[in-house]
């Protein structure tokens, strides 16, 4: 393993994984102990070389940079890139390019800048990744109107969807109101006949009003249950407050997330019926 990290990492296109969208340093590790090309999923077998060492990765670290495009803003993918220019030997350097090492009248090899870099293809491409994502940021939050921080309780919309069955149950009640016109013998049969009345009253339920039910989908067995697909710049507490759903019933509606830090663009969440 010594012998594959004293070679210059990125020049060794068949221990890379052909994926572009996975960090160029990372490997996995071999039951012997040398290094092979990465495992293309979450692996405790997959390392980070970017530093000189053969690093092991946990999953969230795989999940969020590694094996996604997001590596370019790595600071270990950042530094295994200045790594070479910086901590290489002069044999390396020469042995790289193929071609003697310039040196000064005496001998010795002339001193390097300490400002000095070479501005690469993923330099300039991580640069552009940032500015893209910073953009896509300040886009988000313009369309969403800004940030919108949670709401101590929605309550208030609770009472306001309970008014309309009050005012059902008090319409039949005038209805009963003819009775003393009827005679004695059919009073009885009067009086049972508003009863199914209410019973039917509470049936109907309010309609979705929210403009917010065009970002879910319905649950496909479960009644006042919805699915939202998590978008870009999203977190637990964002998606609560948007949608008026307390923060806590969202954790206890999807027990696999372990983390909330740890959600991606595109993962579903499970949600109650929004109140906003």
């Amino acid at each position: 393993m010594d012998a594959d990290l004293d070679r210059p990492l990125l020049v060794d296109p068949e221990l890379r994984s052909p994926d572009p969208s996975t960090c160029p340093f990372v490997r996995s590790a071999g039951d012997d102990g040398r290094l092979t090309l990465p495992v293309e999923a979450v692996d405790p077998r997959n390392r980070c070389v970017a530093t000189g060492t053969a690093d092991p990765q946990d999953a969230a670290q795989q999940r969020k940079a590694c094996l996604t495009a997001a590596h370019v803003s790595c600071p270990r993918y950042l530094s295994g890139l200045a790594g070479p220019a910086e901590r290489g030997t002069t044999e390396g350097v020469a042995a790289d390019e193929g071609k003697p090492m310039a040196t000064d009248a005496a001998g010795a090899p002339p001193p390097r800048g300490r400002g000095a870099r070479t501005l690469t293809p993923a330099v300039i491409a991580a640069t552009l990744f940032l500015v893209a994502s910073a953009s896509a940021a300040i886009a988000f939050v313009a369309v969403r109107g800004g940030i919108e921080l949670p709401i101590a309780s929605p309550s208030p919309t609770g009472l306001a969807v309970a008014s309309p069955t009050t005012a059902a149950t008090i319409e039949p009640t005038p209805g009963a109101s003819p009775t003393p016109e009827v005679t004695t013998p059919p009073t009885p049969e009067t009086t049972a006949a508003p009863a199914p009345t209410p019973a039917s009253t509470p049936a109907p339920t309010p309609a979705p009003t929210s403009d917010r039910y065009a970002l879910l989908e319905p649950c496909p067995s479960t009644p006042d249950c919805y699915i939202y697909t998590v978008r870009a710049g999203d977190n637990l507490q964002s998606i609560a407050s948007y949608f008026g759903v307390p923060y806590e019933t969202v954790l206890e509606l999807n027990p696999a997330i372990t983390d909330p830090t740890t959600i991606q663009p595109g993962d579903e969440i499970t949600l109650p019926p929004p109140t906003r």
